[in-house]
């Protein structure tokens, strides 16, 4: 009797260890494991640096980083560009600049190419996007690659120049880029098509693993270090993207103010949770801490963190 209790215990701890294998993989392909989020303060800062150099009192710019939250959800942050009009000084137009994708993501995702929305909203002023001067980053070694827009036929190679997009007053630009060396040919199409990732959700995580790993080596020993303030956030991916911004004027000769926008994606690694739902709830009952180290030793063969 009791080699049968002992046997049927030891069958149902295998049990559950594989349950937890197979849900921890599950997890790893579905679930939220990072958040990629804007870097606001860069992309504010440097545009408005830029502003400070290069406007003039014929052209009046001001720009500043925002965020709609709308019944309770929180939109994704776009850069609004206010722009003081030529005719009429009292009158204010507003160019905002979007970029995406960011968010949280599972481990699974890889980025392919990444969206662009730019909203025209003023009266008299055009904004062109410089495709050939702007420039996609990818991956943590901070790789630079060219821009090339995604979704046009493009047949016999990779154009050398891109035409500039114009978007006139009240008009609105959406579209996808991505960096030109992930482009290869469709043989369906004939054309060039996104087919290699600009960022790889897995190895970004791997990178801040890593990075967590040399850190805790390093402070070992350290209470009052926060390994996870240390490390921080790493680049997952970014687009320098470089519009230029003209008045509309009678006499034509208005001048156009050019600006870089830097918008850098950076991502941190959410806190980790039992993957086996059934776990995940018995530990975070509420019972003494040491009941739950001993309960996850016995089932995890290490304690809970």
């Amino acid at each position: 009797m009791g080699s049968d209790v002992l046997i049927l215990t030891i069958y149902f701890l295998v049990v559950i260890y594989v349950l937890y294998q197979m849900a921890l993989s599950v997890e790893n392909t579905l679930e939220n494991k990072l958040k990629v989020d804007l870097n606001r303060e860069a992309l504010n800062t440097q545009v408005n640096l830029q502003l400070k150099q290069r406007t003039s009192n014929k052209q009046k710019i001001t720009a500043n980083v925002d965020q709609i939250e709308f019944e309770g959800r929180k939109f994704p942050p776009f850069l609004a560009l206010n722009v003081t009009s030529h005719n009429d000084p009292e009158e204010e137009g507003m160019v905002v600049v979007e970029v995406g994708p960011s968010g949280k993501m599972p481990l699974a995702m890889s980025i392919r190419d990444l969206s662009v929305r730019i909203q025209n909203s003023t009266s008299d002023a055009q904004v062109f996007i410089d495709w050939d001067k702007s420039s996609v980053t990818s991956g943590m070694n901070r790789r630079t690659q060219r821009v090339v827009r995604s979704g046009i036929p493009i047949s016999g190679g990779l154009p050398h120049s891109q035409l500039l997009t114009v978007i006139n007053p009240r008009e609105t630009f959406m579209g996808q880029v991505t960096g030109e060396n992930c482009l290869s040919l469709d043989p369906d199409t004939q054309t060039l098509k996104a087919k290699r990732p600009l960022a790889e959700m897995i190895d970004v995580a791997e990178y801040i693993t890593d990075m967590i790993e040399a850190n805790a080596r390093l402070y070992q020993g350290n209470d009052d270090i926060d390994i996870m303030e240390e490390v921080g956030s790493t680049l997952a991916y970014g687009l320098r993207l470089m519009v230029g911004i003209r008045q509309i004027t009678y006499e034509q000769n208005s001048q156009t103010t050019y600006l870089m926008l830097p918008f850098e994606f950076e991502a941190i690694l959410l806190a980790d949770e039992i993957a086996f739902p059934p776990l995940r709830w018995l530990l975070k009952r509420p019972r003494p801490a040491n009941a739950r180290d001993a309960l996850s030793t016995l089932l995890l063969g290490r304690p809970r963190l």
